[in-house]
């Protein structure tokens, strides 16, 4: 018989842990666990703390390698400007303010560039073609008197007069406001109404106005035998403006024109007006570019005033650019032509629009401009002919007079010195015009509150001076023998 043989199983002894053994087990378990957890909280924060530490980076001018100085300087704005909030379109004005600062240089105040709203704007004001009641107003000291009501405006029509003074807008005073913010009242959509309050030989009268579109940088009018022509800007229909009116003056032969206080406009506007009384075939002007090349600008065949045989143009230190130019060519082109007045502005560059993509502009100084016969005014301006200055209360800063203040004998003020100076412009008597409130100004003063029905005392007050102010303003702005520079062309005219 076989013997089995003998099979060996080896079986592998697991010692079973005693209860005390297992709980220890457990607690090394989770300190193995809470180290890990330790390990990654410190890796992810260390992820944190380094993002932190690279916006800081960026944040003190350290700029990602994928953004140029102007797309970082825009995202840093949008994220951490303290006022991005106050902007509706914060990208937009970033951008319009970059093209602004590009084009702005301290020797060429006049290259510049336009957002679509400034070029809307500025062209506006140069055609003068806005929505509104179709008034010119001249703005002393918080008095707004209304000086030309042009022909044909929803003013006019209204029965606004000139002589009016503006009180109010839709019931709000115009107390303390600029000319802009009293025009800004005034304009708005074509066909709606708005109340003029105007003050009237004294008394106030509301007056409501239908806006409508209005087109005027011209006004004319005929006194005895010579005619005043008012160019208040050389905007896109200034040429035919002037036409109108003259058509109607082809029987006088002496013209003054007065191109005070116009700040220029368009060549091509220039250029039609200077032909007016040129003729054809003259030159207006010559531009010089940067490369040397010279263009002669000349007068265009048309109409041809050859009545005006003798012209006076009128100017002041605001008869810049475009007026300039017109002053230059026809007292170099008239046979009889001379200017009066005060040395203009001096701006003797020519700017070209250039348009952008989006309908914006940069206009950019392309050419300095010459007269006819050559000659710069640049930075200098048109000494007149003749000077002939105004009163000094029209070289004076207006100073705010609240209704509490009063002036009183033996005080001195900058406010007295303008109510002297007003009251000499007047045609009262003043003797001293240095701001001290003494025995002969009180009489002067006592004077003029007895002529206008206000109440007798001592003071220089608020009423007083508010008063002193009106006059002064409807005195300028109707009463033609207080113009001195005027009187003085109409004395010409008459001399010869």
């Amino acid at each position: 018989m076989e013997e089995q043989e003998e099979k060996k199983v080896i079986v592998k002894l697991k010692k079973v842990p005693l209860q005390s053994e297992r709980e220890e087990i457990r607690e090394k378990r989770k300190h193995k666990f809470s180290i890990f957890l330790l390990c990654l909280f410190i890796f992810v924060a260390g992820l944190g703390i380094g993002g932190g530490f690279v916006y800081g980076l960026r944040s003190k001018g350290y700029l990602p390698h994928s953004d140029n100085k102007y797309d970082a300087i825009k995202k840093y704005l949008g994220r951490a400007w303290l006022y991005k909030n106050d902007y509706e379109d914060l990208d937009s004005y970033l951008d319009d303010k970059a093209y602004a600062g590009m084009t702005f240089f301290d020797f060429d105040p006049y290259t510049s560039y336009m957002s679509v709203d400034e070029m809307k704007e500025y062209y506006s004001s140069i055609n003068m073609n806005y929505v509104g009641i179709g008034v010119q107003y001249y703005l002393l000291n918080d008095v707004a008197t209304i000086t030309r009501v042009f022909k044909g405006s929803p003013a006019e029509i209204a029965g606004i007069l000139d002589g009016d003074i503006i009180v109010a807008v839709d019931g709000n005073s115009i107390e303390g406001l600029s000319s802009d913010d009293i025009k800004n009242a005034v304009v708005g959509e074509e066909g709606t109404n708005v109340v003029i309050t105007v003050k009237r030989g004294g008394i106030e009268q509301n007056i409501v106005v239908t806006r409508g579109t209005v087109d005027s940088t011209v006004y004319a009018r005929a006194n005895d035998d010579y005619v005043i022509l008012e160019i208040m800007s050389f905007g896109e229909t200034t040429t035919d403006e002037v036409v109108k009116y003259l058509n109607d003056y082809q029987n006088y032969s002496k013209l003054i024109i007065d191109l005070r206080d116009n700040g220029g406009g368009y060549q091509t506007a220039v250029q039609g007006v200077a032909s007016l009384f040129l003729g054809s075939n003259k030159i207006v002007m010559r531009q010089v570019y940067a490369d040397g090349y010279e263009e002669i600008t000349n007068t265009i065949n048309g109409k041809y005033f050859a009545n005006f045989k003798n012209i006076i143009i009128l100017t002041n230190g605001s008869t810049a650019s475009a007026a300039e130019v017109l002053v230059m060519a026809l007292k170099e082109g008239h046979e009889n032509c001379i200017s009066l007045g005060e040395t203009t502005y001096g701006k003797g560059v020519v700017q070209t629009p250039y348009r952008l993509q989006d309908g914006s502009i940069v206009k950019i100084t392309t050419s300095e401009w010459m007269s006819p016969s050559g000659k710069s005014i640049n930075n200098e301006g048109i000494k007149p002919d003749i000077e002939v200055k105004l009163n000094d209360i029209f070289y004076q800063r207006a100073l705010p007079f609240e209704k509490d203040d009063v002036y009183e004998f033996d005080q001195v003020s900058e406010s007295i010195k303008i109510a002297q100076l007003s009251l000499d412009y007047l045609g009262y008597d003043v003797k001293r015009k240095d701001g001290y409130f003494d025995e002969d100004f009180l009489e002067t003063l006592l004077m003029f509150k007895q002529d206008h029905d206000l109440t007798i005392n001592n003071k220089l007050d608020y009423d007083t001076y508010k008063e002193i102010i009106s006059e002064v303003s409807i005195t300028y702005a109707l009463d033609e023998n207080a113009d001195p520079q005027l009187n003085k062309a109409k004395e010409l005219l008459n001399y010869d």
